[in-house]
Protein backbone atom coordinates (compact mmCIF):
# COMPACT_ATOMS: atom_id res chain seq x y z
CA UNK A 1 0.00 0.00 0.00
CA UNK A 2 1.12 3.35 -0.83
CA UNK A 3 1.86 6.35 1.54
CA UNK A 4 -1.20 8.18 -0.33
CA UNK A 5 -3.56 5.36 0.32
CA UNK A 6 -2.58 5.40 4.13
CA UNK A 7 -2.84 8.57 4.54
CA UNK A 8 -6.31 8.49 2.55
CA UNK A 9 -7.06 5.85 4.70
CA UNK A 10 -6.14 7.41 7.84
CA UNK A 11 -8.05 10.85 6.74
CA UNK A 12 -11.51 8.44 6.15
CA UNK A 13 -10.78 6.82 10.07
CA UNK A 14 -10.13 10.02 11.76
CA UNK A 15 -13.22 11.62 9.95
CA UNK A 16 -15.60 8.72 11.29
CA UNK A 17 -14.37 9.42 14.37
CA UNK A 18 -14.96 13.19 14.55
CA UNK A 19 -18.50 12.26 13.60
CA UNK A 20 -19.03 9.84 16.23
CA UNK A 21 -17.54 12.17 18.83
CA UNK A 22 -20.03 14.91 17.40
CA UNK A 23 -22.81 12.51 17.32
CA UNK A 24 -21.97 11.38 21.12
CA UNK A 25 -21.96 14.79 22.15
CA UNK A 26 -25.29 15.95 20.50
CA UNK A 27 -27.01 12.80 22.06
CA UNK A 28 -29.58 13.68 24.86
CA UNK A 29 -28.17 12.27 28.60
CA UNK A 30 -29.03 9.08 29.10
CA UNK A 31 -31.58 8.53 31.43
CA UNK A 32 -32.29 4.60 31.03
CA UNK A 33 -31.32 1.41 32.81
CA UNK A 34 -27.44 1.39 34.13
CA UNK A 35 -24.66 1.36 31.04
CA UNK A 36 -22.74 -1.59 33.81
CA UNK A 37 -23.82 -4.53 35.06
CA UNK A 38 -26.53 -4.54 37.61
CA UNK A 39 -28.74 -6.49 40.27
CA UNK A 40 -31.62 -4.20 39.57
CA UNK A 41 -34.88 -5.21 37.82
CA UNK A 42 -35.24 -3.72 34.61
CA UNK A 43 -38.21 -4.35 31.68
CA UNK A 44 -36.60 -6.53 28.93
CA UNK A 45 -37.07 -3.37 26.72
CA UNK A 46 -34.89 -1.22 29.00
CA UNK A 47 -31.96 -3.60 29.32
CA UNK A 48 -32.40 -4.05 25.50
CA UNK A 49 -32.35 -0.05 24.85
CA UNK A 50 -29.37 0.45 27.54
CA UNK A 51 -27.19 -2.29 25.75
CA UNK A 52 -28.06 -1.06 22.25
CA UNK A 53 -26.82 3.02 23.84
CA UNK A 54 -23.38 1.17 24.92
CA UNK A 55 -22.61 0.14 21.72
CA UNK A 56 -23.25 3.11 20.11
CA UNK A 57 -21.28 5.36 22.25
CA UNK A 58 -18.91 2.64 22.05
CA UNK A 59 -18.69 2.78 18.05
CA UNK A 60 -20.04 -1.05 17.38
CA UNK A 61 -20.87 -4.62 18.48
CA UNK A 62 -17.49 -6.62 18.05
CA UNK A 63 -16.58 -7.18 21.58
CA UNK A 64 -19.21 -5.84 23.53
CA UNK A 65 -19.93 -8.56 25.32
CA UNK A 66 -17.35 -8.51 27.29
CA UNK A 67 -16.29 -5.24 27.85
CA UNK A 68 -19.43 -3.53 28.31
CA UNK A 69 -20.35 -6.37 31.48
CA UNK A 70 -23.79 -5.54 30.57
CA UNK A 71 -27.48 -7.79 30.42
CA UNK A 72 -28.17 -8.99 26.49
CA UNK A 73 -30.40 -11.08 25.13
CA UNK A 74 -28.97 -14.74 25.50
CA UNK A 75 -28.55 -15.88 22.24
CA UNK A 76 -30.16 -19.73 21.66
CA UNK A 77 -33.01 -18.52 24.09
CA UNK A 78 -36.28 -16.43 22.05
CA UNK A 79 -37.61 -13.58 23.72
CA UNK A 80 -40.60 -12.11 24.50
CA UNK A 81 -42.51 -15.73 25.45
CA UNK A 82 -46.18 -15.36 26.38
CA UNK A 83 -47.18 -18.34 29.04
CA UNK A 84 -50.62 -17.53 30.48
CA UNK A 85 -50.40 -14.77 32.35
CA UNK A 86 -46.23 -14.54 32.44
CA UNK A 87 -43.91 -13.34 29.78
CA UNK A 88 -40.63 -15.10 29.55
CA UNK A 89 -37.47 -13.47 28.47
CA UNK A 90 -33.32 -14.65 29.11
CA UNK A 91 -30.42 -12.33 29.19
CA UNK A 92 -27.13 -13.06 29.78
CA UNK A 93 -23.66 -10.83 31.07
CA UNK A 94 -20.22 -12.21 30.78
CA UNK A 95 -18.31 -11.15 34.49
CA UNK A 96 -15.35 -13.12 32.95
CA UNK A 97 -12.00 -11.88 33.52
CA UNK A 98 -11.15 -10.62 29.85
CA UNK A 99 -7.51 -9.83 30.31
CA UNK A 100 -4.28 -11.30 29.30
CA UNK A 101 -2.13 -9.36 31.60
CA UNK A 102 -4.05 -10.40 34.38
CA UNK A 103 -3.18 -13.33 36.94
CA UNK A 104 -5.74 -14.89 37.65
CA UNK A 105 -5.22 -16.34 40.95
CA UNK A 106 -5.43 -12.59 42.12
CA UNK A 107 -7.82 -11.55 39.58
CA UNK A 108 -10.58 -9.03 41.06
CA UNK A 109 -12.63 -9.68 38.22
CA UNK A 110 -16.45 -10.37 39.00
CA UNK A 111 -16.42 -14.02 38.10
CA UNK A 112 -18.26 -16.12 35.32
CA UNK A 113 -21.17 -15.43 33.01
CA UNK A 114 -24.59 -14.90 34.52
CA UNK A 115 -28.01 -15.24 33.37
CA UNK A 116 -31.18 -13.61 33.97
CA UNK A 117 -34.92 -14.61 33.89
CA UNK A 118 -37.44 -11.74 33.57
CA UNK A 119 -41.29 -12.38 33.71
CA UNK A 120 -42.11 -8.57 32.63
CA UNK A 121 -45.81 -8.32 33.74
CA UNK A 122 -45.10 -9.35 37.44
CA UNK A 123 -42.06 -7.03 37.28
CA UNK A 124 -40.35 -10.66 38.62
CA UNK A 125 -36.74 -11.58 37.87
CA UNK A 126 -33.88 -14.01 38.76
CA UNK A 127 -30.44 -13.77 38.41
CA UNK A 128 -28.46 -17.38 38.83
CA UNK A 129 -24.78 -18.58 37.45
CA UNK A 130 -26.29 -21.08 35.42
CA UNK A 131 -28.59 -20.96 32.41
CA UNK A 132 -30.71 -23.89 33.46
CA UNK A 133 -31.24 -22.56 36.90
CA UNK A 134 -32.49 -19.26 35.54
CA UNK A 135 -35.34 -21.13 33.16
CA UNK A 136 -36.12 -23.54 36.76
CA UNK A 137 -36.66 -20.82 38.49
CA UNK A 138 -39.04 -18.83 36.01
CA UNK A 139 -41.25 -22.31 35.94
CA UNK A 140 -41.33 -21.85 39.41
CA UNK A 141 -42.27 -18.77 39.28
CA UNK A 142 -45.41 -19.20 36.53
CA UNK A 143 -45.75 -22.45 36.84
CA UNK A 144 -46.00 -23.45 39.71
CA UNK A 145 -46.24 -27.55 40.23
CA UNK A 146 -43.91 -28.34 36.92
CA UNK A 147 -41.57 -30.74 39.05
CA UNK A 148 -44.07 -32.93 39.96
CA UNK A 149 -44.48 -33.77 36.51
CA UNK A 150 -43.82 -37.20 35.11
CA UNK A 151 -40.66 -37.68 33.23
CA UNK A 152 -40.33 -38.70 29.94
CA UNK A 153 -38.31 -42.17 29.24
CA UNK A 154 -35.56 -41.90 26.86
CA UNK A 155 -36.81 -44.10 24.40
CA UNK A 156 -39.74 -42.05 23.55
CA UNK A 157 -38.39 -39.86 20.83
CA UNK A 158 -39.59 -35.76 21.50
CA UNK A 159 -38.90 -34.64 18.28
CA UNK A 160 -39.24 -36.21 14.94
CA UNK A 161 -36.93 -35.47 12.16
CA UNK A 162 -38.34 -32.13 11.56
CA UNK A 163 -37.20 -31.37 14.75
CA UNK A 164 -40.81 -31.40 15.54
CA UNK A 165 -42.93 -32.84 18.70
CA UNK A 166 -43.18 -36.43 17.32
CA UNK A 167 -46.26 -38.56 17.60
CA UNK A 168 -44.97 -40.40 20.09
CA UNK A 169 -44.49 -37.80 22.46
CA UNK A 170 -47.65 -36.13 21.93
CA UNK A 171 -48.78 -39.71 23.02
CA UNK A 172 -47.22 -40.24 25.58
CA UNK A 173 -47.60 -36.86 27.37
CA UNK A 174 -51.67 -36.86 26.25
CA UNK A 175 -51.81 -40.34 28.38
CA UNK A 176 -49.62 -39.26 31.48
CA UNK A 177 -50.11 -35.41 32.03
CA UNK A 178 -52.33 -33.70 33.70
CA UNK A 179 -54.92 -31.78 31.53
CA UNK A 180 -54.33 -28.92 33.49
CA UNK A 181 -50.24 -29.09 32.48
CA UNK A 182 -50.87 -29.25 28.68
CA UNK A 183 -51.48 -25.53 27.60
CA UNK A 184 -49.25 -23.19 25.18
CA UNK A 185 -46.28 -22.96 26.61
CA UNK A 186 -46.26 -25.44 29.07
CA UNK A 187 -43.05 -27.94 29.65
CA UNK A 188 -42.66 -31.24 29.52
CA UNK A 189 -39.68 -33.27 31.27
CA UNK A 190 -37.84 -35.80 29.61
CA UNK A 191 -34.81 -38.29 30.74
CA UNK A 192 -31.46 -37.41 29.00
CA UNK A 193 -28.15 -39.80 29.16
CA UNK A 194 -25.29 -38.60 30.39
CA UNK A 195 -24.16 -35.99 28.19
CA UNK A 196 -27.59 -33.29 26.78
CA UNK A 197 -28.86 -32.13 30.09
CA UNK A 198 -29.52 -28.70 28.68
CA UNK A 199 -33.19 -27.22 29.10
CA UNK A 200 -34.31 -26.75 25.33
CA UNK A 201 -37.16 -24.01 24.45
CA UNK A 202 -39.48 -24.50 22.14
CA UNK A 203 -39.51 -28.38 22.03
CA UNK A 204 -42.08 -29.77 23.89
CA UNK A 205 -45.70 -30.51 22.29
CA UNK A 206 -46.91 -26.70 23.54
CA UNK A 207 -43.74 -25.10 22.27
CA UNK A 208 -42.63 -24.87 26.09
CA UNK A 209 -39.37 -26.13 27.19
CA UNK A 210 -37.92 -29.73 27.11
CA UNK A 211 -36.64 -29.80 30.33
CA UNK A 212 -33.84 -32.34 31.40
CA UNK A 213 -34.71 -34.83 34.09
CA UNK A 214 -32.04 -33.96 36.10
CA UNK A 215 -33.49 -30.51 36.98
CA UNK A 216 -36.02 -32.83 39.32
CA UNK A 217 -34.01 -35.45 40.05
CA UNK A 218 -30.14 -35.26 39.48
CA UNK A 219 -29.18 -38.64 40.73
CA UNK A 220 -31.24 -41.08 39.14
CA UNK A 221 -29.65 -43.50 37.43
CA UNK A 222 -30.17 -43.95 33.97
CA UNK A 223 -30.27 -47.67 32.92
CA UNK A 224 -28.42 -48.60 29.63
CA UNK A 225 -30.85 -50.12 27.26
CA UNK A 226 -29.19 -52.78 24.59
CA UNK A 227 -31.45 -54.10 21.79
CA UNK A 228 -30.54 -58.23 21.41
CA UNK A 229 -31.40 -59.08 18.12
CA UNK A 230 -31.76 -63.28 17.68
CA UNK A 231 -30.36 -64.73 14.35
CA UNK A 232 -31.80 -68.02 12.87
CA UNK A 233 -28.99 -70.49 11.76
CA UNK A 234 -29.68 -71.55 8.32
CA UNK A 235 -27.81 -74.13 6.10
CA UNK A 236 -27.50 -77.58 6.93
CA UNK A 237 -25.59 -77.23 10.35
CA UNK A 238 -28.91 -75.31 11.30
CA UNK A 239 -30.16 -77.03 14.97
CA UNK A 240 -34.10 -77.04 14.90
CA UNK A 241 -36.01 -75.76 17.93
CA UNK A 242 -36.55 -79.59 19.14
CA UNK A 243 -32.51 -79.81 19.17
CA UNK A 244 -31.93 -76.62 20.74
CA UNK A 245 -33.83 -77.52 23.97
CA UNK A 246 -31.71 -80.49 24.40
CA UNK A 247 -28.51 -80.80 26.12
CA UNK A 248 -25.63 -79.00 24.73
CA UNK A 249 -23.07 -81.36 23.18
CA UNK A 250 -19.94 -81.02 24.90
CA UNK A 251 -17.32 -78.97 22.57
CA UNK A 252 -13.79 -80.17 22.98
CA UNK A 253 -10.78 -78.48 23.94
CA UNK A 254 -9.69 -76.07 27.10
CA UNK A 255 -12.53 -74.27 28.91
CA UNK A 256 -12.73 -71.36 30.74
CA UNK A 257 -11.49 -72.92 34.14
CA UNK A 258 -8.57 -75.13 32.83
Amino acid sequence: MSRYAEAEGQLAFDIEGMIHAAEVDAAPPWMGAPLHFTVDYYRPSELDAAFTHWQFLNRGVLGSYAASRMWHRAIAVPGNVQVGDHGFDMFTADLRCNDDNHRHGNCSCLGDLVYQSVCEPCDWHAITDGENKAVEAWHDHAIPGWRELPIVPAHIKIVDASMRPSKQAREWVEEHYPEAMRFPGAPVITERPNLGHRHVPGRSPWNGYDLSHTAVDPDRVIAARTKVTKRTATGRNARSPLEARRSPVPTPGLGIGD
